[in-house]
């Protein structure tokens, strides 16, 4: 077979969210030249007006096709067939052997009432490439505290951290559902599985090397989402609109204990299962007393 008949291969970066994603993903936007000379292509398409650095069109016209509500600011009506029509067109014209593309909401398929056929429409739309999954994990208790960071970023505030906690798709933390659903479609062998550990340049230069790729970004880059402090944040999420009455947002509202402490070992020794497999292992720190001492 010549190469010309070789199906292209996609590095399809996943997230998770809060794993430096949108480090990447305006890294490789900004350098698309650079990584074409690299065999690399980032494309130009499906990237979501407000959020133009990802090929958001992609997963989110596939999620909202499966229960997901789109995120804020993505106002857009794009269809699946739309997103992925651009996508094989801009493909069709391009010479480069291996493409990137990249969104966290990709993860949201794996989330969905019926993961199986939300990730399997996926493959379908991707069956022309040879696909590798590039999925970030992180240490759970790390995750849960950026994203309760990032959460209350928001106009609204949450319920306080155990509450939040309790509330949350346990999935989203233990992750092990995200990865069984992808490697059961697209095959263990091809995933990519890397623990969350390195930011600015080293972050890059890991994703980079983790595809094969020999594009070599600069020494230095400041490319560090700074969290608010703990402190800080908990004035501001008490300060922040609420809904209900006051003891909402400071009560926790966790139910049984036993349940409670039942759902955060499961939600650990889901992660810990497929850490195991990644490029660095890292035990999960997610316990009851973790979560009340942060609060604390």
């Amino acid at each position: 077979m010549s190469s010309l008949s070789q199906p292209k291969t996609i590095y399809l970066h996943i997230g998770h969210y809060k794993t430096g994603t949108s480090a990447v993903q305006d890294y490789l936007s900004a350098h698309a030249r650079q990584l074409r000379s690299s065999g690399y292509l980032y494309p130009a398409c499906s990237r979501p007006k407000n959020n133009p650095t990802n090929h958001g069109h992609l997963a989110l016209s596939l999620g909202r096709e499966h229960g997901f509500v789109p995120p804020p600011w993505y106002g857009e009506e794009v269809s699946v067939e739309e997103a992925f029509a651009e996508l094989h067109a801009t493909l069709a014209k391009a010479t480069e052997p291996n493409v990137i593309l990249s969104s966290e909401e990709f993860v949201q398929l794996a989330l969905r009432e019926d993961p199986v056929a939300a990730v399997a429409a996926l493959k379908e739309q991707l069956a022309r490439y040879d696909v590798k999954i590039v999925f970030y994990i992180r240490e759970p208790m790390s995750l849960l505290k950026s994203w309760f960071n990032q959460v209350n970023k928001g106009p609204v505030g949450t319920a306080n951290f155990p509450t939040f906690t309790n509330r949350l798709n346990p999935e989203f933390l233990s992750q092990h559902a995200i990865w069984s659903h992808f490697s059961a479609a697209f095959g263990r062998e091809n995933m990519i599985l890397v623990t969350y550990k390195k930011v600015g340049s080293d972050h890059l230069r890991e994703f980079l090397q983790a595809i094969g790729c020999a594009h070599q970004p600069p020494a230095s880059l400041g490319l560090v989402n700074e969290a608010q402090p703990s402190d800080l944040l908990e004035l501001i999420r008490l300060a922040k609109p609420h809904h209900g009455s006051y003891d909402d947002v400071t009560v926790s509202r966790i139910g049984s204990a036993e349940r409670f402490a039942q759902k955060i070992r499961a939600i650990s020794d889901g992660y810990d299962h497929i850490a195991a497999m990644s490029d660095e292992p890292r035990k999960s720190k997610l316990t009851p007393e973790a979560i009340f001492a942060h609060h604390a």
